[in-house]
C-alpha cells in the first residue's frame, strides 16, 4: 500500500500567523517548541454579519495606522498576507507523493496522462487563499508537522511487513485489490489495477502506511501464553467471552442479557423529545470532541426538524437518535478520580442512564433498515458501534463499524462511476471533503483498536488508497456552531448534571482538532510498530532477532519523542503523571500502550531466554522500561469514566499487570517491592466494571490465580 500526497513544505511567510502574530510585518516570530501553534479562523465575522458574497475575501480591520513616510500597506486579508504562493514550479501532487519527476505538462503531466489518473497541480487547486472558508496557515502547519513525523520515520529505514523479524510467519495479510481516493474531486476515485498493483508505486512499499496489520497479537491471551505462565489457561480464554456472549441463534444473546442484568423493562421506557436538544449538547460537548465526523450545523437542523415534527423513518432521526443515546450515557471526565466507595458497579452508577440510552438506542436501531449507502449511513453505524463500546458491548459494536466502513467502501465505488462534475461551490465541496476524510480515519481507526484485542478480519478500508496522509483543518467557525438558544446561561444546554463544558469556545475546538490528528499519527506509528514486532507470535522474538528488535525500537522511540517535544500545550502531557484533562489523558494513555507493544518482546526475551552477557546489555534498558511502563498503565487505571476505549483500558490493564507477574516469576528481573500491592488495586478497580464488560471477570480470575501462586 502506497502513501499518497504530503503536503509540501509552508513558506517563511506563513509562519506569522502560525506564531499567532497579529502583524504580519514583523515577520516571523521566535522560534517555539510547539509542533501545533493555535489555530485561528480567516471567515470575516463582520461579512457574516452583513451578508457579504461568499467569494469575497475578508477585510482585516486590525492594520495598525502609522504616520512613518513608509509606503501604506493595502489593505488585503490577513490569510493573503501570510500565505502568499511564491513556490517555483512544482511537480503535480500524484507525481510529488510517488517521488517520481514531473514534466509539469497542462493541463495533464506525461506520467498522469499514462497512468489515467487525474492531475492537480497546487496553484490550480479547488481551495484557494481567496476563499472565506481557506485554511489559515497555522492549520496547514499542523498538518505539516504531523506528517513531518510519519515522513521521518519512513526514512529511518525500519524494516516492515514481511521481513521485519526474521522468522517471522503468517505476516500482514495480501492487499486485495483496492481503490485511490485522489485530491481533485472528494468524490472522485481513481481504478487501481484488478491485481492490486500500481506499478508507479512499487518502489513506495518499504514507505507506506500499513493499513492492514496483524490481528489479536498484542492481546491479553497473547500474553497469557508465554510459557512462563505454564499454560495453566487454554488460549483465547479471556478473548473468547466476547464471542461466547455475542453468540444469539439459541443462547440468550448479549442484548438480552443486558437488558436483564439492568432490570431493564423496555416496554415501560419511552422517550422525551423535549430532552433531544440537551442530549444532542450533551453528545457534542462528550462524544463529537473525540471523533468529529459530523457538521454541527447539519445535525442541529435534523434535530430542529424532529423538535419541530417529531421522529420519522428516515437517516436524519436516526442520526438524532443515536446522538440522543450516547448523549444518555456519556458522562464529562472527572479531574479527580472517583470514589471506589460511591458506587461499586459501573451498572449501579448509571443504570438509569443507561436505560434511557437503551430507549434511544433501540429506536435507532429499528431505522437501520432505512439507511442506504452513502455518507449518512456511514456515520449512522460508526455511531452506533461507538454507542456499544461505550457499553462494552464489543462485538456488536465491531458490526456497527464494519457496516460504517463497508457503506463508506460502497459509497467511494459508487462516486468512482460517476462523470465529472463541475465544482459549482469550492467552499461547501471542500467542507464535505473534510468530513469524508474525518469520517475514514474514525472508521479505520476503531477497526484498528478492536481488531488489535480480537481476532477479527481487516478493514475494508484498509483496501483504499487515500491521498490524504491527515484530514483538511476545519473551519473553526462553522464547528463552533450551536443551537438557537438564549445566549443567558439557563438558556444554553445541558443541566442535567450542573456543569457544562464550553463546547462553543475555540480553545475546546482547537482541543479536539489537535487531539484528532495526533490520534491519527499514534494510529499508523502503531500500525508500523505492530507490522514491525508483531507480524509473527512470541516465538519470533529469538536471540537473531534481537539486534534488528533494538534497531527498531531506537528508531521508534526517537520518533515518539520527536512527536512529544512538539505537542501543544492543550495536549501535552507527562508519562508519570495523568492528565487532568480528558483528551490529553487518553493521549497519555494511546503513548502508553504502543510503548508497552514496543518493550514486550524485550521482556520475553529476557524472562524466557539464557543469560548472555552482549545481548543482556542491548537489551536491559528496553526490560527496564516494559517495566516501569506497565507500572504506569496500571497505577490509575482502569479509570471509572465511561468512554468509547473503557473496555480497551480493562484490556490494556490486565496485560500490564501480566508483565508485571512475569517478571516476578522469572526471578531475574528486578520489580518494585510493591508490586503486589498495585496489582491488587489493579484488579480492585476492574471489578467497577465487571458485570458489564464481556472477559472481565476471567482477567480478575487469572490475576488472583498467579498472584496467590507466587
Amino acid at each position: 500500500m502506497s502513501q499518497s500526497f504530503q503536503p509540501g513544505p509552508i513558506p517563511p511567510e506563513s509562519y506569522s500567523a502560525c506564531q499567532g502574530v497579529d502583524d504580519p510585518s514583523h515577520g516571523s516570530s521566535a522560534e517555539s517548541g510547539n509542533a501545533f501553534p493555535a489555530v485561528s479562523s480567516t471567515r470575516s465575522r463582520a461579512g457574516r454579519r452583513t451578508g457579504e458574497e461568499r467569494g469575497a475575501s475578508p477585510v482585516s480591520g486590525d492594520s495598525p495606522q502609522t504616520t512613518s513616510r513608509k509606503r501604506p500597506r493595502p489593505e488585503s486579508s490577513r490569510a493573503d498576507v501570510a500565505y502568499p504562493r511564491k513556490r517555483a514550479i512544482a511537480a503535480c501532487r500524484l507525481c510529488r507523493s510517488r517521488k517520481v519527476k514531473c514534466n509539469n505538462a497542462r493541463p495533464c503531466c506525461g506520467n498522469c496522462e499514462a497512468s489515467k489518473a487525474v492531475c492537480v497541480y497546487e496553484d490550480t487547486q479547488d481551495i484557494s487563499s481567496s476563499s472565506p472558508c481557506s485554511f489559515d496557515p497555522a492549520s496547514l502547519l499542523i498538518l505539516d508537522k504531523l506528517n513531518q513525523v510519519l515522513s521521518r520515520l519512513d526514512r529511518a529505514h525500519i524494516p516492515v511487513g514481511h521481513a521485519s523479524i526474521p522468522g517471522q510467519v503468517g505476516g500482514p495479510e495480501t492487499p486485495s485489490p483496492r481503490i485511490s481516493v485522489t485530491e481533485t474531486n472528494p468524490l472522485s476515485v481513481q481504478a487501481i489495477p484488478a491485481n492490486g498493483v500500481d506499478t508507479q508505486d512499487q518502489d513506495l512499499d518499504g514507505e507506506s502506511d500499513q493499513l492492514h496489520i496483524p490481528s489479536s497479537r498484542t492481546n491479553v491471551d497473547s500474553v497469557l501464553q508465554w510459557p512462563i505462565f505454564g499454560g495453566r489457561f487454554p488460549p483465547s480464554y479471556i478473548s473468547d467471552t466476547v464471542f461466547e456472549l455475542g453468540y444469539s441463534d439459541e443462547a440468550p444473546n448479549l442484548d438480552q442479557c443486558f437488558k436483564k442484568s439492568l432490570g431493564l423493562k423496555t416496554s415501560s421506557i419511552g422517550v422525551d423529545e423535549e430532552d433531544i436538544m440537551n442530549l444532542v449538547q450533551r453528545f457534542l460537548d462528550l462524544v463529537h470532541i473525540k471523533n468529529p465526523i459530523l457538521d454541527i450545523r447539519t445535525l442541529w437542523s435534523y434535530a430542529r426538524n424532529v423538535l419541530e415534527d417529531g421522529l420519522k423513518w428516515d437517516s436524519a432521526s436516526c442520526l438524532v437518535l443515536i446522538t440522543c443515546a450516547l448523549g444518555c450515557v456519556a458522562t464529562p471526565f472527572p479531574p479527580k478520580p472517583i470514589d471506589a466507595n460511591t458506587h461499586p458497579t459501573s451498572l449501579e452508577a448509571q443504570l438509569q442512564d443507561l436505560q434511557q440510552g437503551e430507549a434511544y438506542y433501540n429506536l435507532a436501531r429499528r431505522r437501520f433498515g432505512v439507511l442506504e449507502i452513502g455518507i449518512l449511513s456511514s456515520q449512522c453505524h460508526f455511531l452506533a458501534g461507538v454507542y456499544n463500546m461505550y457499553l462494552m458491548r464489543p462485538l456488536p459494536a465491531w458490526c456497527q463499524f464494519q457496516s460504517a466502513s463497508r457503506s463508506y467502501y460502497l459509497y467511494l465505488q459508487c462516486q468512482a462511476r460517476q462523470p465529472p462534475q463541475p465544482i459549482l461551490d469550492s467552499v461547501e465541496t471542500s467542507k464535505s471533503r473534510s468530513y469524508e476524510q474525518r469520517l475514514y480515519w474514525s472508521c479505520y481507526k476503531t477497526e484498528c483498536e478492536l481488531r488489535a484485542e480480537i481476532s477479527l478480519p481487516n478493514s475494508s478500508l484498509a483496501d483504499v488508497h487515500y491521498s490524504h496522509m491527515h484530514p483538511s483543518p476545519p473551519d473553526m467557525d462553522d464547528d463552533e456552531a450551536s443551537p438557537p438558544f438564549g445566549s443567558s446561561p439557563q438558556d444554553r444546554p445541558w443541566s442535567r448534571t450542573g456543569v457544562r463544558t464550553a463546547s462553543g469556545s475555540r480553545q475546546q475546538h482547537q482541543q479536539t482538532w489537535y487531539y484528532y490528528l495526533t490520534e491519527i499519527t499514534l494510529r499508523r506509528i502503531a500500525n508500523r510498530v505492530l507490522n514491525m514486532f508483531y507480524a509473527g507470535d512470541y516465538t519470533t522474538w529469538t536471540k537473531g532477532s534481537v539486534p534488528i528488535m533494538v534497531k527498531a525500537a531506537e528508531e521508534f522511540e526517537q520518533q515518539l519523542e520527536t512527536w512529544h517535544a512538539g505537542l501543544p500545550p492543550l495536549i501535552q502531557f507527562s508519562d508519570e503523571i495523568p492528565p487532568s484533562e480528558e483528551l490529553p489523558y487518553h493521549v497519555r494513555g494511546r503513548v502508553l500502550e504502543i510503548k508497552t507493544w514496543i518493550y514486550a518482546p524485550f521482556l520475553y526475551y529476557a524472562i524466557h531466554s539464557q543469560h548472555d552477557a552482549l545481548y543482556s546489555s542491548m537489551i536491559q534498558p528496553f526490560v527496564e522500561k516494559a517495566v516501569s511502563h506497565s507500572f504506569c498503565m496500571i497505577r490509575d487505571e482502569p479509570s471509572r469514566h465511561r468512554h468509547h476505549g473503557s473496555w480497551f483500558g480493562v484490556r490494556s490493564i490486565t496485560a500490564s499487570c501480566l508483565f508485571i507477574l512475569g517478571a516476578v516469576r522469572s526471578r531475574t528481573i528486578s520489580v518494585p517491592e510493591q508490586w503486589r500491592q498495585e496489582v491488587s488495586q489493579a484488579i480492585h478497580r476492574m471489578r467497577y466494571w465487571a458485570v458489564e464488560g464481556p472477559g472481565i471477570s476471567r482477567a480478575i480470575e487469572v490475576l488472583e490465580a498467579y498472584i496467590n501462586d507466587v
